[in-house]
């Protein structure tokens, strides 16, 4: 098993608008993948934690609920919480967690190339899933994403600049989104739709994943909201499943 307290991040205010459960939960996950902890090696107690990162009972069970919740994290009765099993397929459709989380939790490297970054007038299909209004405009990245040095998703975003103001002064080079949303916006998505199809790569998206122009693709488009339920984040991606497949989980829901 590996050794948890090995460069344990620390939980502290640095953004007042981020619950500290939910600091604790992504210190717990990174604690996971840069600690290099494999599946079922058993994580800190609950008293463990709550001296690691000076926080309450009620806050580790918060964080560690969560954890579980997203299949992060198990739990045995009377033994305690343990690093989960993670599938080679991508879980990243059905899960808030983000493409390059879901790959880096199961101890890959995830390398992002940044093609176009801008402050713009969103295209209608944007607007419209945003709920923007005219005026109104967004921060559009055009990213590639490899796994291992491999591209597998070319991904259109676009966010709402009014709730990331400066997002393009930060570097944005091989740093995840999600993880910048939260670190300087206090921005954690807790709800998402997504609409998937089936497309082929065009002369240009081939060159950008290195296919032949034609191959298969999945394309998927998203809008993420925070948990006011306000819509900040549209993407379209295309990502490659010649090298791994998109899982889903579906649970039944309350009252049925």
């Amino acid at each position: 098993m590996s050794d948890p307290s090995v460069e344990d991040p620390v939980v502290h205010d640095r953004a007042p608008k981020v619950p500290l459960w939910l600091q604790l939960k992504t210190a717990i996950a990174d604690m996971i993948v840069k600690g290099g902890m494999r599946p079922d090696d058993k994580l800190p107690s609950e008293t463990e934690l709550c001296n690691q990162f000076g926080v309450s009972r009620i806050v580790v069970r918060q964080a560690m609920s969560r954890l579980v919740t997203e299949g992060l994290v198990y739990r045995h009765q009377g033994r305690g919480a343990f690093v989960a099993q993670q599938s080679e397929d991508s879980d990243f459709v059905g899960r808030i967690i983000g493409f390059s989380g879901d790959i880096e939790l199961r101890n890959h490297t995830v390398s992002r190339f940044i093609l176009t970054a801008d402050i713009r007038d969103p295209d209608p299909r944007a607007a419209k899933a945003l709920g923007l209004g005219p005026g109104e405009r967004v921060v559009f990245l055009r990213r590639t994403m490899s796994v291992d040095g491999v591209p597998r998703i070319l991904v259109e975003s676009s966010l709402v600049e009014s709730r990331v103001p400066g997002l393009l002064h930060h570097p944005l080079e091989n740093r995840s989104l999600y993880a910048m949303l939260l670190e300087h916006y206090g921005i954690q998505f807790e709800g998402a739709e997504r609409w998937i199809e089936a497309a082929s790569a065009s002369k240009e998206e081939a060159e950008h994943l290195k296919i032949s122009k034609g191959t298969p693709l999945i394309k998927i488009e998203s809008r993420s909201s925070d948990r006011t339920g306000r819509h900040i984040e549209y993407f379209s991606a295309l990502y490659r499943t010649d090298s791994a497949r998109l899982h889903f989980t579906i649970r039944p829901e309350q009252g049925r």
